[in-house]
């Protein structure tokens, strides 16, 4: 008896099908890997559900045969998708599963000794949170956080902001003189990094239905105070908790929760100075939030004199503010700059082409403000939709006149020069070349006329000068980098750490590696002096870093 013969409908479906999924994957039509996988999963989909329905119901298959693929795949089906389920995705959209059934993990209680009040996770109304095991009594410690060293990593990406640590000299042979392990401790949810002043590391996580700002021992992992607030933030692609990175100044944290509030917290014990809900101040609604900025507030404060400053959103036809500064002090609103929507960047300052100014990626442009009033200085388009194919990259300075900006979806990377005239000043764009530098969720280190970052997941040097790529080799997924000298390091998105060759001459030049965490990791790293703090949604950890003499010195 001859095979059956698929029926000219299904050939055409399977043949478009597969079409499809080459064009997708090869012709770089999504210009993103995580658009391309999902595309591929459901075409296959497609494919297969579209031959079962041919086996299943086929008058040139024996009914019993019919009835084996009708109810056989039915019943594979169910096996396959009850014991697991959906917990969350990668950085390319692969589905991460987890046990249907599996006794959950037990949860974080908020920290003991200094901790603000609240009941913990499953406890018992007015009930005080138990101590934290790892660390008792350590609120009795003093916490200072108003003297400054020159250690400090006091926010996101370092002093500057630039994703970089420039007078240390890390030694390059992790054979002879690897890491060494300091702490390990469970944390709670969120993509928040650490922002570390004399020897207090500060970061943002879920606990329960609260967020937590938490302050621990830097050497140790000893906890030393918590504030929490009511708070859930949930999103099957962008994960649980918060995801902006606390900034400390003068002596204070200064922290933007995921759903839109932000306070100024003592940096003595975590006690509250002042607080603002930045939804309720302009009017946004948590519907009308989570349809224009669906993956959760991202941005962390940037302090500019006596001014906290942060892009603020709003509601189109209502009150908005692309930036908006907010006395240090009070919490008092201080300027609002023009109307725009937010991306998931931050401020920086910067003097470029004569003037000092704010760099800020909005919604779908990039522009310049005057920092002592938030006026408009200059704009570019900048393609973005908080909803979907989100901004998170920096615009970087480039002194005297010049800015380099680059995101993922298929944007790639762009340097742009300031031309000073009467008043704004003017923008010239240098290239644009969307398949470089799709940093989806990092930010590039620059070194040398060179650009580093992971583009789609994958190291890339590029000639900023030329706007070329020079290499691109070494998966690491959508982690983080962080220059440090002539060197990078590199927290791949599966918890490998790297230290690798900043220079152009070789590509991915790797000197080390070490695995320090397990799971997603899409925290930013934080180094203050040679220890170096990394945390993912889950767990943190802090490494000392061996180091080699400066030869200037």
């Amino acid at each position: 008896m001859a095979p059956p013969r698929p029926p000219v409908w299904l050939r055409t479906l399977l043949l478009i099908v597969v079409g499809l999924i080459l064009a997708v994957n090869l012709g770089d039509l999504a210009g993103d890997r995580g658009i391309q996988n999902a595309a591929s999963m459901i075409l296959g989909a497609l494919g297969l559900a579209g031959t079962w329905l041919w086996l299943a119901f086929s008058a040139q298959l024996p009914t019993v045969a019919r009835r084996a693929v009708r109810y056989g795949g039915l019943a594979l089906a169910l096996v396959c998708w009850i014991p697991v389920r959906v917990v969350g995705f990668s950085g390319n959209l692969i589905p991460e599963l987890a046990w249907r059934f599996a006794a959950p993990p037990a949860p974080l209680r908020e920290l003991g000794p200094g901790s603000a009040p609240g009941p913990a996770p499953g406890s018992a109304p007015g009930s005080a949170p138990e101590p934290d095991a790892a660390g008792p009594d350590r609120a009795r410690v003093p916490v200072d956080l108003a003297t400054t060293t020159p250690e400090d990593f006091p926010g996101f990406l370092g002093p500057e902001r630039s994703g970089a640590v420039d007078d240390l000299r890390l030694a390059r042979d992790w054979e002879a003189h690897p890491p060494t392990l300091l702490w390990r401790r469970a944390v709670g949810a969120g993509w928040s990094g650490f922002a570390v002043v004399n020897g207090v590391a500060v970061t943002l996580e879920q606990r329960g239905e609260r967020e937590l700002a938490t302050a621990y021992d830097a050497l140790s992992g000893a906890p030393l105070w918590a504030t929490g607030w009511p708070a859930r933030f949930r999103h099957i692609l962008g994960g649980d908790g918060p995801r902006s990175t606390p900034t400390i100044h003068g002596g204070r944290v200064y922290c933007l929760g995921a759903e839109g509030r932000l306070s100024c917290l003592e940096g003595a014990d975590g006690s509250l100075v002042w607080e603002r809900d930045l939804l309720a101040d302009y009017g946004v609604s948590p519907a009308q939030e989570a349809q224009q900025v669906q993956y959760g507030r991202a941005n962390s404060p940037l302090v500019v004199g006596r001014a906290v400053v942060l892009p603020v959103g709003g509601v189109r036809g209502g009150r908005m503010a692309g930036l908006a500064a907010f006395d240090a002090d009070t919490g008092e609103l201080l300027w609002e700059g023009p109307p725009r929507q937010v991306s998931f960047s931050s401020p920086a300052l910067a003097t470029l082409a004569g003037r000092r100014q704010l760099l800020i990626v909005n919604e779908n442009t990039l522009s310049g403000h005057d920092p002592d009033t938030g006026a408009l200085l200059w704009e570019h388009p900048w393609p973005g939709v908080s909803a979907g194919n989100a901004s998170a990259s920096q615009a970087r300075p480039l002194p005297p006149d010049r800015v380099f900006v680059s995101k993922g979806y298929g944007v790639g990377a762009a340097l742009l020069r300031l031309v000073p005239g009467e008043g704004e000043l003017s923008v010239q764009e240098l290239w644009h070349e969307p398949r470089l530098l799709r940093t989806k969720f990092s930010n590039v280190v620059i070194r040398g006329g060179h650009a580093y970052g992971l583009s789609d997941g994958i190291l890339e040097c590029v000639d900023l000068q030329a706007g070329r790529r020079v290499w691109k080799h070494g998966r690491y997924g959508h982690g983080q980098v962080l220059g440090v000298g002539e060197v990078l390091l590199l927290l791949s998105e599966g918890g490998e750490l790297l230290l690798i060759e900043a220079t152009p001459d070789e590509p991915d030049a790797v000197l080390g590696r070490l695995r320090v965490l397990e799971g997603k990791c899409w925290n930013n790293l934080a180094l203050y002096g040679d220890v170096l703090l990394l945390r993912n949604g889950s767990e943190a950890v802090a490494y000392r870093l061996a180091t080699e003499p400066d030869p200037g010195h």
